[in-house]
Order: structure tokens, then C-alpha cells, then sequence
């Protein structure tokens, strides 16, 4: 799924329900201007690109990535239901998930974000941006 005329803007969060797909390997969630500017790439990596059981956050600019960077929690299950939250701030990207956090820098200090996708081994149930 790819949507691209959001108006997401500090305090908004976007919030997401998911099905894992059973026997996945991994999927990406990426928030920021459009696919070359992204101000977070959450890819969570069951089996993957050399990863087991590792989230892995990044951000790119002008279709250059930056450097990962690897939280320690893991609260993804295959074949589960997911509900996440990515609170999109001017400083910071907080993405809640059962009850654990990540935060990630803004990077690229966009003020707004207008493209949001889901790629991978999940299938987006449902989607709507909040205030935080």
C-alpha cells in the first residue's frame, strides 16, 4: 500500500493495524516526503537480509540511505495481529508498539510528512492519522 498526499505534521500519529502473514520474513513500514526522502524505514526483519528477529530503523535522503540504527525489542509475532502508532513530531518519530516504544530522529526535519507505505509480508487492515 502506498499513499501519497498525506499531511501528516507534528503531533499527528498514524495509526495502523496489521496481520502478519504466517511464515513471513519481512516487511517495511516508510513515512516522510516521497519514496527518495523517507524520515523512517521501520523494516522488520524475521528472516532476512542476514537478520533474524531484528527491527531495524533508518532514514534516507535524496535516495541515500543513512546509518541504521537497531533497537533491541522484537515485539513481532507471525501470523499475529499488530497495533502501531508512529507519532510523527519535529525532533522525533515514536513508534508504539503493544505497549513498547522506538524513537527515532528526524533526520531530515521535515516539517510534513506526505508519503506513507507498507511493503512486505503484512497486510494493512486498517490506517487513519490522529493527533497524538
Amino acid at each position: 500500500m502506498r499513499v501519497f498526499d498525506l499531511s501528516v505534521k507534528p503531533g499527528d500519529c498514524i495509526k495502523l493495524k496489521g496481520k502478519i502473514h504466517q511464515g513471513a520474513k519481512s516487511f517495511a513500514i516508510n513515512l516522510g516526503r516521497d519514496d527518495s526522502n523517507l524520515a523512517i524505514h521501520l523494516s522488520i526483519r524475521f528472516q532476512a537480509h542476514g537478520d533474524v528477529k531484528k527491527v531495524v530503523c533508518n532514514s534516507k535522503s535524496n535516495g541515500q540511505w543513512g546509518a541504521e540504527v537497531r533497537p533491541s525489542i522484537f515485539p513481532f509475532q507471525e501470523g499475529a495481529e499488530i497495533k502501531m502508532c508512529l507519532c510523527y513530531q519535529s525532533g522525533e518519530i515514536k513508534v508504539k508498539i503493544d505497549g513498547q516504544e522506538i524513537s527515532f530522529p528526524n533526520r531530515l526535519g521535515l516539517n510534513s510528512a506526505q508519503f506513507f507505505s507498507v511493503d512486505g509480508d503484512m497486510t494493512l487492515l486498517s490506517f487513519k492519522c490522529t493527533k497524538c
